[in-house]
């Protein structure tokens, strides 16, 4: 087999998730062509991906020598300095890092995830490191835009899935380009002005399915779902490199059983049609559950026989990721019977 044979292999092993059979057909791949500086950078990822991030420094670091001696492309060379500074981030070297997310910066602006690692990455340098790299002439970070500022985000989950929310209106779905990656995502959004509003979210706390993810663009917002990998698994962040999770509530299935609100809210439908004469709270209740979609209704059921009467809900993607608390009025206290 040839080199290109061992790192088609490869690439479809790291996709797999199978990191050390990667590991196994990048590496020979790199024994049959030694000085492939592709090959090498994507070993490289396959070792920070196992933790290993001496390894990855190491091969890194080759491949960047192989490419200043070789005169390599902008593009590759700007892909080199990024693992570099990668590597070099977790080993907590983070002035040296930053040294080369700078250089990668200044080949290739549009390099994916590089304003995320420029961020993080300057967050961690002392004050001392950070007059260091100014005296070596490095551009410091730009400043957020009016518009960065101006968006907001927001997230919430339940077992299968995390949905971000990014509130901008009228955006046109030919100006969105969003990428999924295992542990990260990268949107950006072309504006009116000519400038771009870009979010990078890297690391995800956990690990997601890119092919099973997906956005819709509505007229006030980008709905974003990362279909989780480990369905089930209560995320403690939306970015964070060791957020260890914890079981949902919702997972606790052999200590009570599952209602199946599509059918109750077909059974309540149908005695909505029997009873007429409610008084004026049930009349008022009624009205919205009667105008509501099948997401609010079911919404407003589980919420109000959970928590015993104390809690109406419409927001099922909140209701629907676990189960609602009893939260009695001022002055009351709930009591079991």
């Amino acid at each position: 087999m040839s080199g290109t044979d061992f790192y088609a292999k490869a690439n479809d092993a790291f996709f797999d998730d199978d990191y050390d059979e990667a590991l196994d057909m990048f590496s020979q791949a790199i024994q049959i062509e030694p000085r492939n500086p592709e090959f090498i950078l994507k070993r490289c990822v396959v070792y920070q991906k196992l933790k290993r991030y001496q390894d990855a420094a190491n091969d890194a670091a080759t491949a960047l020598k192989i490419l200043e001696e070789s005169q390599g492309a902008r593009t590759l060379l700007a892909r080199a300095h990024l693992q570099n500074g990668i590597t070099l981030h977790h080993l907590g070297k983070y002035a040296e890092a930053q040294l080369h997310f700078e250089n990668s910066k200044e080949l290739n602006p549009n390099e994916k995830t590089l304003a995320t690692w420029l961020r993080k990455n300057g967050e961690k340098i002392p004050k001392v490191e950070s007059t260091t790299i100014t005296e070596s002439k490095i551009t410091p970070n730009p400043p957020t835009t009016p518009m960065q500022a101006r968006v907001r985000h927001e997230w919430f989950q339940n077992e299968d899935f995390v949905t971000v929310e990014v509130f901008m209106k009228n955006v046109k779905p030919g100006t969105v380009d969003l990428n999924f990656f295992d542990t990260s995502l990268s949107l950006t959004i072309k504006l009116p002005t000519g400038a771009d509003y870009s979010l990078e979210l890297d690391p995800l706390s956990h690990e997601i399915l890119p092919k099973e993810s997906s956005y819709k663009v509505l007229s006030t917002k980008i709905e974003i779902k990362l279909k989780k990998k480990q369905a089930g698994i209560l995320w403690g962040a939306l970015e964070s490199e060791d957020d260890q999770g914890r079981t949902m509530a919702t997972s606790t299935k052999t200590t009570r059983q599952a209602k199946d609100w599509n059918k109750l809210v077909k059974d309540i439908d149908q005695e909505q049609e029997k009873n007429k004469g409610p008084d004026e709270l049930n009349s008022l209740f009624q009205q919205i559950y009667k105008n509501a979609d099948e997401d609010t209704k079911r919404a407003m059921m589980k919420s109000f026989v959970e928590s015993n009467g104390t809690c109406l809900s419409t927001n099922w993607s909140e209701v629907g990721a676990g189960p609602v608390e009893t939260k009695p009025p001022a002055g009351m206290e709930a009591r079991k019977y």
